[in-house]
């Protein structure tokens, strides 16, 4: 981390261009790791890690070392938020033609006939066998289907008997997952007064009630509890446009 500070001083001074790629070029496994959390949205991780490395150019624009905060703390919360932008873009973008919105509809019915019948899920190719239309047109009708109506973690998936939709989901990492939460709250955190900051590092971190905070501020216990209260409302905005 302290070479990449020295390269940012750098690049903030000079604003050399050859520098600023080479700050891309060390977080681009940053982007890689937070980029295949995304893998299991039917997406090219070509195309996720191209969104990713936009969230990463924005991070490296807007990042302020004076903060106090690692770029890396700053720059997770804006590369995950452009990628999910990137995902409901994409699904609220999408226009279903007529013709596929009533074959995907024939399909949704006569998928409940087929696994009756056959007592297992059917493969694309025996519903287009059954109804009679390509192989292709039912699988661009059910991938358009699905992304405007997202499957259900128990529907089985088609051609692999007993396999439900869940089960081809790898499990979300815990530890990648606690450590987004802590970058975004450490960067809102930033953003607020420094005694604002102060008062909530006591009051919620080190334990510290309100009466003792105001002594140890010499102010008011009233005074404490009113810029808790704003100091709160004010992180709870922040969390919310990270």
């Amino acid at each position: 981390y302290a070479d990449f500070e020295v390269l940012f001083g750098q690049w903030k001074q000079t604003g050399d261009p050859q520098i600023r790629d080479r700050l891309i070029l060390s977080q681009r496994n940053l982007v890689s790791y937070l980029a295949r959390r995304f893998m299991d949205r039917g997406e090219l991780f070509e195309d996720v890690m191209q969104i990713g490395m936009v969230g990463l150019i924005n991070a490296l624009d807007g990042f302020d070392p004076a903060r106090g905060v690692k770029f890396s703390t700053f720059a997770i919360p804006t590369i995950s938020g452009e990628i999910r932008r990137y995902f409901r873009d994409k699904v609220s973008g999408i226009r279903v033609p007529r013709r596929m919105q009533e074959l995907y509809a024939v399909i949704q019915n006569h998928v409940e006939e087929l696994t009756q019948k056959l007592d297992r899920s059917p493969t694309y190719a025996e519903i287009a066998f059954s109804l009679n239309v390509e192989v292709e047109e039912v699988v661009e009708t059910m991938e358009l289907g699905n992304a405007l109506d997202p499957q259900s973690l128990d529907d089985h998936v088609f051609g692999e008997e007993g396999s439900v939709v869940a089960d081809t989901i790898g499990g979300l990492d815990p530890d990648l997952e606690a450590y987004e939460e802590h970058a975004a709250l450490q960067m809102a955190m930033s953003r607020l007064s420094e005694k604002e900051r102060k008062v909530l590092e006591m009051a919620y971190f080190d334990g510290f009630s309100q009466a003792d905070i105001a002594g140890r501020m010499g102010v008011s216990q009233m005074h404490i509890s009113r810029l808790l209260r704003r100091a709160l409302t004010q992180l709870r905005h922040l969390l919310e446009d990270v």
